[in-house]
């Protein structure tokens, strides 16, 4: 089985020799899989702007059907875990946002999609209310425009969750799900979203002086007009409230580029996140700086990324469902990069800009009518987020977001206790040398994301024959023990670990 690995700007191929396992690798062929499209999940009132209809000047208010595209595996399974997947596309239509996403159907989405569904998740892609005013001179009104349209997101996301435990409960179970088992996940403009989703539970966070009008301090979120962030409340004609009576909690939600509004939303105890970021993204910040609108040279917001983001959610514990629990290749050529946070996927090289997972038709959008597309605008926006955009270079990238992501959000959601860690001994991934040993030993800790406190030396009879001090990865001691078998136990930040030792 071939498993493409993305190390720096360089891709390569590691063929590796196990057997396929549920929730971590494609154990169904396409065929297998099949999509029921246009499921209507929920109803909302949207903002449109007049750029982004050519007829009507805006802003116009209208009723929108929510809609996605649910992926399913044929294998026989009626309660299977669900992954709510958000595509990109900058708030607006695709190419009316000068770059060729925007939909349900964009290459990356989709592939991506039909890949965890190969393992069998089921996978709503859903779209979401857009709209907002990225080219306004006023930067006051896009932050405004902005920020309303990504908390929109969250209350739409917030109704699919409970789209689908209602279903189950009064439905019949339709999609043959298991509603305790729920990640979302978001790539570009859907990571927005989900990271929102994960980070807001508060409603207060929302008010917090950046995202207030700095020359009244009005708040730019009316949530007493368009509603809570779950979609309750508000006024009619702006609010809809979706499938009230159930709870819209996921367990585990991931993001592939895109940005988190604020990195104070986060606080101990929220679902984990995983994040994949390139680090050269010319939109989204890989660390902390402005929102910039493709198509333009207009700045937006201040905003958190990928990096930032992930080192505040190990710091606060979130990571802790998968941390330390996932040591393979894509870990080892993560960890190469990322700090030592553990659930964050650098891409490395500047010519990965933003998406080098997507690919396109660039003949279907030369082909765009120009009175109403502009077409050059398009075609460098697609630039900007992908100059080298191949569909084989696009397919590589997918391949190690997968197989970065499956196993953290295969243990997270309790499918899977771990993955490449031989029944969570944390010691797996340590070296002990010589072994057999005489009169001296070497431990050295591999895990770049997992400290090692303390080491002890036990005998057969589980007594502790020589206590061990831990001053950093790498210790060298002297030993003075009879010749036999003994085991040297670990303890980690996250878990414990053994190691059998034979002293000559």
């Amino acid at each position: 089985m071939k498993k493409h690995l993305l190390l720096l700007a360089v891709a390569f191929t590691s063929v590796c020799a196990w057997s396929q396992t549920r929730f971590l690798d494609n154990v169904l062929s396409p065929a297998q899989i099949g999509v029921t499209p246009n499921v209507t999940y929920a109803q909302n009132y949207t903002v449109l702007y007049g750029d982004m209809d050519t007829i009507k000047p805006g802003p116009q208010f209208m009723l929108e059907s929510l809609k996605m595209d649910v992926y399913e595996p044929a294998d026989g399974s009626t309660k299977r875990p669900l992954i709510i997947y958000l595509g990109t596309g900058s708030f607006l239509p695709r190419y009316i946002n000068k770059t060729p996403t925007g939909a349900r159907d964009d290459s990356a989405t989709a592939e991506m999609c039909r890949q965890f569904a190969r393992k069998g998740y089921v996978v709503a892609s859903i779209s979401y209310r857009q709209g907002w005013n990225p080219t306004s001179q006023d930067e006051t009104v896009r932050r405004s425009t902005i920020i309303n349209a990504a908390y929109k997101g969250v209350q739409d996301l917030h109704a699919c969750i409970r789209y689908f435990k209602e279903n189950v409960a009064i439905y019949g179970n339709t999609f043959n799900i298991d509603t305790t088992k729920i990640c979302t996940g978001g790539q570009g403009t859907g990571s927005y979203i989900t990271s929102a989703y994960a980070s807001l539970d508060k409603q207060s966070e929302i008010k917090i002086a950046k995202f207030r009008d700095p020359s009244n301090g009005k708040i730019f979120v009316n949530d007493t007009m368009w509603g809570d962030r779950f979609g309750f409340g508000g006024y009619p004609g702006f609010n809809k409230a979706n499938t009230p009576g159930y709870t819209s909690t996921a367990q585990v939600a991931f993001a592939i580029g895109g940005a988190l509004g604020d990195s104070t939303w986060m606080n101990a105890g929220e679902i984990p996140l995983i994040w994949s970021h390139s680090v050269y993204d010319p939109f989204a910040p890989y660390t902390t700086g402005m929102v910039n609108v493709p198509g333009t040279t207009l700045q937006v917001v201040e905003v958190s990324g990928g990096r930032d983001v992930m080192a505040r959610c190990q710091r606060l514990g979130n990571t802790a469902p998968y941390k330390g629990k996932v040591m393979d290749d894509y870990t080892r050529a993560a960890n190469v990069f990322n700090q030592g946070i553990d659930g964050l996927y650098p891409v490395v090289g500047m010519l990965n800009a933003s998406g080098p997972y997507e690919w396109w038709d660039t003949n279907k959008i030369k082909m765009l009518p120009a009175q109403f597309y502009d077409v050059k605008a398009i075609l460098g926006g697609a630039k900007a987020s992908n100059p080298y955009m191949s569909k084989a270079r696009a397919l590589t990238h997918i391949d190690t977001l997968q197989h970065y992501f499956a196993p953290r959000i295969a243990v997270s959601l309790g499918l899977v206790a771990s993955v490449g860690v031989e029944n969570t001994n944390l010691g797996s991934n340590v070296t002990i040398a010589p072994n057999p040993a005489k009169n001296h030993l070497i431990i050295h800790n591999n895990w770049d994301n997992n400290q090692l406190n303390t080491a002890s030396i036990y005998d057969m009879n589980g007594r502790m024959v020589q206590k061990l001090v831990v001053t950093g990865n790498h210790n060298v001691y002297n030993l003075n023990l009879p010749a036999g078998l003994y085991v040297v136990q670990m303890q980690f930040d996250n878990g414990t670990g053994t190691k059998k030792l034979v002293i000559e």
